[in-house]
């Protein structure tokens, strides 16, 4: 965001929040979008492999995990982006041209978080 500001010579005290920056500057925040699509692609690419990765992705290593709350999960993000739960999305990230439409769909505000 610091390259918009500079290009709209927008100073950091003038106390803009990012949105209205880009609002200014007609743009959009492509980037956290290309991140999720990435991630989303990313997970269909190691369940259709049986490999190290697949059991880390879905937690089957053995082990205690620290005290406190539970860190936020890949497959977390993956269900709240796709608003499918984990067993749907595996079925489909099996079949690649299904995955694919799947995360090839733009992401839409209510469907992710930023």
């Amino acid at each position: 965001m610091w390259i918009y500001r500079r290009l709209a010579k927008i100073s950091w005290k003038d106390k803009k929040t990012n949105q209205e920056v880009c609002e200014h500057l007609g743009t959009r925040r492509e980037l956290v979008n290309t991140i999720k699509t990435r991630k989303i692609k990313y997970f269909g690419h190691i369940k259709r492999h049986a490999s190290f990765l697949k059991d880390v992705l879905e937690g089957k290593i053995e082990g205690s995990r620290p005290r406190g709350r539970q860190r936020r999960r890949w497959i977390d993000d993956i269900t709240e982006w796709t608003g499918k739960d984990i067993h749907q999305c595996t079925v489909e990230a099996r079949d690649r041209a299904k995955w694919k439409s799947v995360s090839s769909q733009p992401l839409e505000q209510g469907r992710h978080r930023e």
